[in-house]
C-alpha cells in the first residue's frame, strides 16, 4: 500500500493498438480512496465486447489500497497516474488533455459501465453532437432525459454517466473547477448555449449509476448554488431565468412565514 503523495503512474499506453475503422472511446475514471468499488468499475470497462477503448484512470493521491488495484491491472489500463489534485473536475480536465479518443466518457469509480460500447459506436456519426443514453440507479427506474429541452436542463442535469462527449468539444472549454460537485451541470448548460454543438438522445442503457453514496448525491456545491442564476441567465432562454428567480423568491417567502410560527 502506498502512503506518500508523490506522483506515480503506469499503464500500457505505448502499446495500445488503434483501429482507424472504429470510433476510439476514451473512458475516464477519477478516484480517491476508492478501493471498495474501483475494481468492479474497472472490470466493467475491460470486459466490453467492443475493444477500441482507451482507458485512463486519474487518482488523487489515494492512501488506501487503490494503487494496489491499479497495479494489478497495469497491463490492461492504458494510462493511470496518482498524484494530488484540486478535486474531481481538475482530475477530469487532466484526463481530457491526455485523451486520444474522438469520444470521451466519464465513469465514476463506484459506477459500472454496461456492455454497451459496441452498440453506442453505431450511433456516433457527428462530432458536433453530444450523445447521451439512459442510466439505472438503485431504488429508481431508468434515469433518462429525452429530448434535451431548456426547461429540463434548468431543473435537472443530464447524468454524466450517460453522456458521450466529442473530444473536439473540450478544445472549446474544460470543466470549471470553481464548482467542486456540479461542474458538469454548468458545463452542460454552457454546451447547450453553444450553437456549434447539440445534444441527441440514443436509446441505449449505458451504466449503473450510484445515486446513494456518490459524492454528488451526498454533498452540496455551495458555489454552484450561488452562481446558478447567472449561469441560467447566460445559457438558457430568459423565461428560464425568470422562473428560477421567482422560485427562489417563493422559497424565501415560505421560509419567512414558517419562521414566524
Amino acid at each position: 500500500m502506498q502512503l506518500d503523495h508523490a506522483s506515480t503512474s503506469g499503464g500500457k499506453r505505448l502499446s495500445t493498438p488503434m483501429r482507424p475503422d472504429c470510433p476510439l472511446f476514451t473512458v475516464v475514471t477519477v478516484v480517491f480512496n476508492g478501493e471498495k468499488e474501483l475494481e468492479t468499475s474497472i472490470l466493467s470497462v475491460l470486459n466490453q465486447s467492443y475493444k477500441n477503448v482507451e482507458y485512463i484512470i486519474i487518482d488523487g493521491g489515494s492512501t488506501d489500497g487503490t494503487l494496489d488495484i491499479l497495479r494489478r491491472y497495469e497491463d490492461a489500463i492504458d494510462y493511470w497516474i496518482s498524484e494530488p489534485d484540486n478535486g474531481i473536475y481538475d482530475a477530469m480536465n487532466k484526463a481530457i488533455r491526455l485523451a486520444r479518443g474522438k469520444w470521451v466518457y466519464f465513469l465514476g469509480s463506484d459506477d459500472t459501465l454496461r456492455n454497451c460500447l459496441e452498440i453506442v459506436a453505431e450511433y456516433l456519426k457527428d462530432e458536433r453532437i453530444i450523445y447521451f443514453g439512459t442510466v439505472y440507479a438503485p431504488g429508481l427506474k431508468a434515469i433518462t432525459q429525452t429530448p434535451v429541452r431548456p426547461w429540463q436542463l434548468l431543473r435537472r442535469n443530464i447524468c454524466q454517466q450517460a453522456i458521450f462527449y466529442p473530444r473536439a468539444l473540450f478544445e472549446w472549454r474544460e470543466f470549471n473547477i470553481r464548482y467542486r460537485i456540479l461542474a458538469d451541470w454548468e458545463f452542460n448548460m454552457r454546451c447547450y448555449s453553444n450553437p456549434h454543438f447539440s445534444f441527441q438522445y440514443i436509446p441505449v442503457v449505458v451504466a449503473n449509476y450510484n445515486n446513494l453514496t456518490g459524492i454528488s448525491s451526498v454533498c452540496t456545491d455551495e458555489q454552484f448554488i450561488l452562481d446558478q442564476a447567472d449561469i441560467i441567465r447566460e445559457c438558457l432562454p430568459p423565461a428560464c431565468y425568470v422562473w428560477h428567480r421567482m422560485k427562489g423568491l417563493a422559497h424565501l417567502a415560505i421560509d419567512g412565514v414558517q419562521g414566524k410560527r
